[in-house]
């Protein structure tokens, strides 16, 4: 049996972060994850896989976006139409799948839950328990059902595992134990970078988020293929996103006039362009002096005149100055306020009332990890403030 596995599409994600800095990136993004979508389902088709596995997080909250609901409706019941059927659990954000409140997905759809834990198609069982409610904190692996004997056994679950960096712990669950349950094959969801683990004959795969949203997500953009047959099940991991983040840098310090930092972004925005796939641009700039908000302007200028790239954001850098004078001195009393408890103590508070502020979707990117980063970016726009020589 040959599947198919996904998870975490979050259809409907309003990228709110990324659209405020840049809507016409923020709504690319939002068409991307459709778009990726729909590949994944001419990928079931084209393919021929057996079943299209469906690991939680289809949607993005429990809004009564029915539009989306549509959406994902005609794709599965295409592949379902093609012979494919799709498995699929709700993960924490998939209010928009409770059968109770917005009716069934159609037929050859299994939607598993704990009242319809188990589906067989083919030679093998599949086994998957729902989020009901937006997190649970103790660990679904006690409630799933015991391998079917005779069956090859494939296991459905969204859960943070032992814990990653930047996700809550939902329905947390030792890898160890996962392994040992006695399925031959885990589908994972909730954690967004992709990777896979083999315990002698078990395979457990993280498909990864198949369209990334944001900067932090680079590392997703696939999807699994996996075999079942004799042994370790055998896997094939699939870039399949539409959009895709990048770096590039670029140093405007022996730059005279506008003419040639037009020409130096340019020439970096254009290597970041790659054939039949968006990317968005973190541009990072050493000069001393053409601020974060100057260059982010003439960027934005640049691609007016070039295709499937967009600007995700501007970071700039001063070049270093020889020490002794009096901004120097300046720039050096504040890298040492950066240092003391006190200060570190006040600027945690300011960010979590700042949090709070925030919609739940965005608050994340104002996090305890991010202080240091902010503050390194303050002290280097202060210091292209104070170096700043003639502005174009």
């Amino acid at each position: 049996m040959r599947l198919l596995i996904s998870a975490d599409t979050h259809l409907g994600s309003p990228i709110r972060s990324v659209a405020l800095r840049n809507p016409d990136l923020g709504d690319r993004l939002k068409q991307a994850s459709r778009d990726t979508f729909v590949t994944i389902v001419d990928l079931a088709i084209s393919e021929h896989v057996d079943a299209l596995v469906l690991a939680g997080d289809i949607f993005d909250n429990g809004y009564p976006d029915l539009k989306s609901r549509a959406f994902l409706i005609a794709q599965l019941s295409r592949a379902a139409g093609a012979g494919v059927p799709t498995v699929l659990i709700r993960g924490n954000h998939d209010a928009l799948l409770d059968h109770r409140a917005h009716g069934d997905l159609g037929p050859n759809i299994h939607l598993l839950d704990k009242a319809n834990p188990t589906v067989v198609i083919g030679d093998t069982a599949f086994h998957g328990l729902s989020f009901d409610t937006a997190h649970v904190a103790k660990s679904f692996l006690p409630d799933y059902p015991q391998p079917v004997l005779g069956k090859r056994n494939v296991g459905l679950m969204h859960t943070s595992l032992d814990g990653a960096a930047g996700h809550d712990p939902y329905a947390p669950c030792a890898e160890r134990d996962l392994m040992a349950h006695g399925f031959d094959l885990w589908c994972l969801g909730h954690i967004h970078a992709p990777f896979e683990r083999i315990d002698g004959p078990v395979l457990a795969v993280m498909p990864g988020i198949p369209q990334p949203r944001h900067f932090g997500e680079r590392s997703g953009g696939t999807v699994t293929f996996v075999t079942l047959g004799e042994g370790t099940p055998a896997f094939e991991r699939r870039a399949i996103g539409h959009l895709g983040f990048s770096e590039c840098t670029v140093d405007l310090s022996d730059c005279s006039d506008q003419q040639e930092v037009l020409r130096g972004l340019r020439d970096a925005l254009m290597s970041a362009q790659v054939p039949g796939r968006d990317i968005a641009v973190r541009l990072h700039v050493t000069s001393d002096r053409y601020s974060s908000e100057l260059v982010t302007e003439l960027a934005a200028e640049v691609l007016e005149t070039i295709d499937g790239v967009f600007l995700d954001k501007v970071k700039s850098k001063p070049l270093p100055h020889k020490p002794g004078a009096e901004t120097d001195d300046l720039l050096r009393l504040m890298q040492d306020e950066l240092g003391e408890d006190g200060f570190r103590q006040a600027a945690l508070q300011q960010l979590e009332d700042l949090r709070l502020a925030l919609p739940a979707d965005i608050m994340d990117e104002l996090d305890e990890a991010e202080l240091d980063a902010l503050l390194a970016d303050a002290i280097a726009e202060v210091s292209l403030t104070l170096h700043a020589g003639t502005v174009i």
